[in-house]
């Protein structure tokens, strides 16, 4: 029983003075800058602007992790922060590791800056950390900001029957889902009073407008165009046989390019971008 003690004693003090010398301050510290460390890291779930909303999880994922280093040096275990806070530490043992962080409402609010930190030892050596990632941003609302996209369409169509009768007809119509344009084909197909109109020349000019629907930033548009089939301005003329589905079948759309910006729940979150499609269908 008093070996079992000793013994047990024994172990606890080597133990004390081998984690006591990697921090003994006499010891020279690893030269981190002989260390090289990459690694793929990403946050996810991926998220429209790395915006998230409380009560959510992120996932904070360190793979493919690579080192080159002096001899001896052992990368011990990998540390998240949070704004410069401790999450989690894990040891690496040469697998993908992932960090979940709740956000919990009320605490993980505002900006968030995460890092990831390499905790590095060496026998002899004073240990030493090395950066592998940072300014991973994340922005987290109580509320998350929704935004809505209004597209519209100035058309004008115009044709020429074989009595030689005219139609110059202009009207507007915008989109109702936030993805679509209807054409009524009452507006856009004609039948003349005599003889026929084989074709129309259809000429459309788009715009649009963004806003948030429940926030207070900031949305505008910054461009307006067709897609890349056919062309790069806000206007397209086209000719199409006078008959109903004639345009919904050349399969046009517009792209609108928007700028979300401003301050929202004492955060201000920059700048970002995005790409809004609407398709051009038609309503009979």
């Amino acid at each position: 029983m008093n070996r079992l003690f000793i013994a047990f004693i024994a172990a606890i003090v080597l133990t004390l003075a081998g984690c006591s010398d990697h921090d003994d301050p006499q010891l020279a510290p690893i030269d981190a800058s002989k260390v090289k460390i990459s690694a793929k890291v990403s946050l996810g779930p991926d998220a429209a602007w790395d915006w998230y909303e409380a009560g959510q999880e992120i996932t904070v994922k360190v793979a493919d992790v690579s080192m080159t280093a002096p001899k001896g040096v052992v990368l011990r275990s990998i540390e998240l922060l949070d704004n410069g806070a401790t999450v989690a530490q894990k040891p690496y043992s040469g697998e993908t590791l992932e960090f979940k962080v709740p956000l919990v409402a009320g605490y993980m609010g505002g900006r968030r800056n995460f890092s990831v930190i390499g905790n590095l030892i060496k026998q002899n050596s004073r240990d030493t950390q090395i950066i592998i990632a940072d300014n991973l941003q994340a922005i987290v609302f109580s509320v998350m900001p929704e935004f809505d996209c209004e597209a519209t369409l100035d058309i004008t169509v115009k044709g020429r029957s074989t009595s030689g009768e005219e139609l110059d007809r202009s009207f507007q119509v915008k989109s109702a889902d936030g993805f679509t344009i209807a054409v009524p084909q009452s507006e856009l197909y004609w039948t003349p009073n005599e003889g026929s109109a084989p074709t129309l020349d259809v000429s459309m000019t788009a715009s649009a407008m963004a806003f948030s629907t429940n926030s207070t930033l900031e949305a505008k548009v910054s461009r307006v165009y067709w897609g890349t089939d056919h062309s790069t301005t806000p206007t397209i003329s086209v000719r199409i046989d006078n008959v109903p589905g004639s345009l919904e079948a050349k399969r046009l759309g517009i792209i609108v390019d928007t700028e979300r910006y401003g301050t929202w729940e004492g955060v201000n979150t920059g700048q970002t971008s995005l790409l809004e499609h609407f398709s051009v269908k038609e309503a009979e």
